[in-house]
Parts: structure tokens; sequence; C-alpha cells
């Protein structure tokens, strides 16, 4: 299998238009993060993660500030299988240490022979939950991306719904429908994923949960920890294990 490489280098906040590539990607991060989106869903790629993403997808990517990392294109083989599905996956010492000898490798028997260890490695773990799913319907987009864009945003379900000309009772409904997650449910996951850039920023808990639109600071740590079986702060501390 060929591979191209490149490097992921942003000093400030970067995203791009929506495109698709004719090979896959794996992805990872050793500082800042990365939110991939496509036309149904979300990932954030955070330090301590790899992220993978199929051929022919049509997405997007931004990040929130400074990033640093790298990307393999992998042209499709039939002979390496990796998950047929995007996913982002916990990365350790031994799977970074393969992504960094792919990185930097040229020989295609070797390049093979590692992409089928790394692909073994993948099958065994479980997806991290670091996706949201996005409502299709256009006026619930419309509401899930004021929420993406303003975790803080005072405004109640009511509030949202006749502000971008929906009824409540749709609202609901589309969002279950559509995500899989009740309005209140999404509207709590979105929160704390918006809140990961902060966590690899440094910022103090306390100030996280501030700008994640949480009122108390122990909410927000319980919540977090329902979602990820970790606080905040041992989520943050996988990064500095796997370097």
């Amino acid at each position: 299998m060929q591979i191209k490489t490149t490097r992921i280098e942003h000093d400030v906040a970067h995203s791009t238009q929506w495109h698709k590539h004719e090979s896959g990607q794996l992805f990872w991060f050793d500082k800042g993060q990365m939110i991939i989106e496509t036309e149904v869903s979300q990932w954030i790629i955070t330090p301590g993660t790899v992220g993978w993403f199929p051929a022919n997808q049509y997405h997007r990517a931004r990040s929130t500030g400074t990033v640093s990392g790298k990307c393999i294109y992998l042209e499709q083989s039939s002979g390496i299988h990796l998950p047929r599905l995007s996913g982002v996956y916990g990365r350790d010492i031994f799977i970074l240490a393969l992504l960094e000898r792919l990185f930097l490798s040229r020989s295609v028997d070797y390049i093979n022979s590692l992409l089928k260890v790394l692909t073994y490695e993948l099958h065994q773990l479980c997806e991290l939950p670091l996706k949201l799913k996005l409502p299709e319907d256009r006026r619930a987009r419309n509401v899930a991306n004021e929420l993406l864009k303003n975790p803080r945003c005072a405004l109640d379900q009511t509030q949202l719904a006749h502000q971008w000309g929906i009824s409540v009772r749709n609202l609901s409904r589309l969002f279950h429908q559509e995500t899989g997650l009740t309005f209140s449910r999404w509207r709590q996951q979105a929160k704390i994923l918006s809140s990961l850039q902060w966590i690899f920023a440094g910022l103090p808990v306390n100030e996280v949960a501030y700008l994640s639109g949480y009122s108390n600071v122990s909410s927000y740590i319980e919540i977090f920890r329902e979602r990820f079986g970790k606080t905040p702060g041992q989520f943050k501390e996988l990064d500095s294990t796997y370097h």
C-alpha cells in the first residue's frame, strides 16, 4: 500500500471547506485538538487519541487554537482491512510507535506489515465517546450549530425553537429521531465535548465548567465522569502518559 504523510501545524484557529479525499486518513495530535465534521456527525480528536476516516467521505475540519499533529493518507487496499466506519480510538505507546513508524517509512512491504498490526490493534479497541451525531433537519441543525458555537448559550429549548422557527414539539422529535438523544441529553453531551478544548488548553476546571455553560463545577465533573469514566484532570493525563 502506498501512503502519503503530512504534518498539521497551526498557531491559531483554523478551518477547511467541505471536501473529500480518495484516500482514508489517520490523524493524531501532540498538541491541541481537531474537530472533524461530516454531514451527519462530528468527532473530536484530542492528544492521546487517533482518528480514522475512510475515503470519499465529505467532511470539513477545524481547530479551536494551536494544534500540532500528523496525518497519514492511505490508499484503498484489499489486503488491509481498516475499520469500515469513522471512529476515534485511544492510543497507547505501542499504537503511537506504529503510527510514527508508518509516518517515516517508505518501504511498501514494511508499511503493509505495520498496517496489518495497526489494523488488528484498532479492531480490538472500543471507540472513545468523542462522537456527536448531528440532526439533519435544517432548523434543528441551526439550533445544534448555535449550541456548538456557544456552549454557554442561556436560551432554553423553547426560546431556541422560536428563534429558529420551529415548534418545541417538533424540535424534540427531530433531535430524538435524528440523533438518538433527547434534546436536553444532546445539549449536555455537546457541552461536555466542547469543554475538551479548554481542558487541553490547561484552564482550571472551574473556568472550564463556566465556559461550558455549567454554573456548578461538581455537576460538570459528575457529567464528565459519566461520559468518559474519568474526571477532566484524569482524562487530560492520558495525553502525557503516552508521549
